[in-house]
């Protein structure tokens, strides 16, 4: 049964318990029934950034699925090249039995037409994608019914698109990052719901039902459901099957996964982590977020505070700091300008598309700091690392995000502040 997402016959909540490690464990390993099309099964990954494939490896790695050809369709968000670059690297030694880069689809191009055109411009460029899909199936020999899509939250139009050319195919909720869905996506949830719900008159009941048809692509938003979820931790609101894959965040669960990429990426990231590991201890790890001007100055005036005030603890540190996978410009190289000349302590840049999760294994440090960072509830149940948020950035991101601050604020909440 289908949840729908913005509230219409909607039918009663079940309220999901969350499963013990070892019920996790066994759940994750049941068989999953196939789908009941004619041909064999088909699952159709989807991802736009480094992330989400590393989700995908991840649960491809230890999840006994049912036997099944494995496809991904893929393009690097916004065409960003060291996310094209990154997963240009993961992909070829991927195993996938076919790829589809939708790069190039007219859908993402920009839009530049007056209202008016836009309603028959979009309808064709939907149509032309939606054939271009239609036609890597055939060639591949599955059909609709036959298929598996794989997807994150509906935030990203390659979500949303493929969702709504296969509208005949299982719908299967993959967590958008290793922490989730943790305490924050209800509420998430709920924004994007109000948000849907928001919509014009216009639009929901002229614009759409028109795109629908010309299309043959279904982008409603309250026809968001999920046949079944996958999370690593609290039971998912995406669907009514929720499966608690929890277990799956662990030391070797992550470091299994490492070893699966191909010898140049682990070349690369061990390259920058082999300095780190022979250099001294304790080794403090900071964690960035996408540098705004105003955050970069809360980091630097956390730091500030941090080396003034407990240089007896961290004298003599080595000072690891980890870029977010998704960025790496102006204020980054500012920052890191900054830390040289005001930090005592070896200051080692880790730049990689590689998320912090598969390099804990080799990294192991003694203190991770943040802001309110969703790595930091993994770190304190792995134990690797004293997990510290920042007030500071805590304070300056719940400044810039004002709908986030409740959420924010519930991730780390039991733990340490400096």
């Amino acid at each position: 049964m289908h949840v729908n997402l913005l509230g219409f016959d909607r039918p009663p909540t079940l309220g999901p318990v969350r499963l013990s490690e070892a019920q996790a464990s066994a759940v994750s390993r049941e068989p999953i029934p196939a789908n009941p099309g004619s041909n064999s099964p088909v699952r159709i990954f989807t991802a736009c950034h480094g992330t989400q494939l590393l989700v995908i490896q991840h649960l491809r790695r230890h999840l006994q699925l049912p036997p099944a050809a494995e496809f991904l369709l893929w393009y690097p968000m916004e065409n960003i090249p060291f996310i094209d670059s990154f997963m240009q690297q993961v992909i070829p030694s991927a195993d996938f039995s076919d790829t589809l880069d939708i790069r190039d689809f007219q859908s993402l191009r920009p839009r530049s037409h007056s209202p008016l055109t836009w309603w028959l411009e979009s309808a064709r460029r939907l149509h032309r994608d939606a054939t271009t899909v239609r036609v890597w199936l055939k060639k591949n020999g599955s059909s609709e019914p036959d298929v598996e899509l794989w997807a994150d939250d509906p935030i990203h139009f390659y979500v949303n698109f493929s969702r709504g050319v296969l509208r005949k195919s299982r719908h299967v909720k993959i967590p958008h990052c290793f922490n989730h869905e943790d305490i924050t996506i209800p509420a998430w949830k709920a924004r994007v719901e109000r948000q849907w719900r928001g919509s014009s008159w216009p639009k929901r009941h002229l614009f759409l039902p028109w795109q629908r048809w010309a299309s043959g692509v279904d982008l409603r938003m309250e026809r968001v459901v999920y046949d079944r979820a996958y999370t690593f931790d609290q039971p998912s609101p995406w669907s009514r099957h929720s499966l608690d894959v929890s277990h799956l965040i662990s030391i070797g669960a992550f470091d299994e996964t490492y070893r699966t990429l191909p010898a140049s990426t682990r070349a690369d990231v061990e390259a920058i982590l082999g300095p780190i590991r022979a250099g001294r201890r304790p080794l403090v790890l900071l964690l960035l977020f996408g540098l705004s001007p105003e955050l970069r100055r809360a980091y630097q005036e956390a730091v500030a505070k941090m080396f003034s005030e407990r240089i007896a603890e961290l004298n003599d540190c080595s000072f690891a700091v980890k870029v977010h996978p998704g960025t790496n410009g102006i204020e980054e190289q500012k920052f890191f300008g900054w830390l040289g000349a005001n930090v005592p302590a070896r200051v080692y840049p880790i730049i990689h598309q590689l998320n912090l999760e598969l390099m804990l294994p080799q990294l192991r440090p003694d203190y991770v700091l943040a802001g309110p960072c969703g790595a930091l509830p993994i770190i304190k149940r792995l134990g690797v690392g004293r997990p510290i948020v920042l007030s500071e950035v805590t304070d300056e991101m719940c400044r810039m995000l004002p709908a986030e601050r409740l959420g924010y604020l519930s991730l780390v909440e039991t733990m340490e502040v400096w």
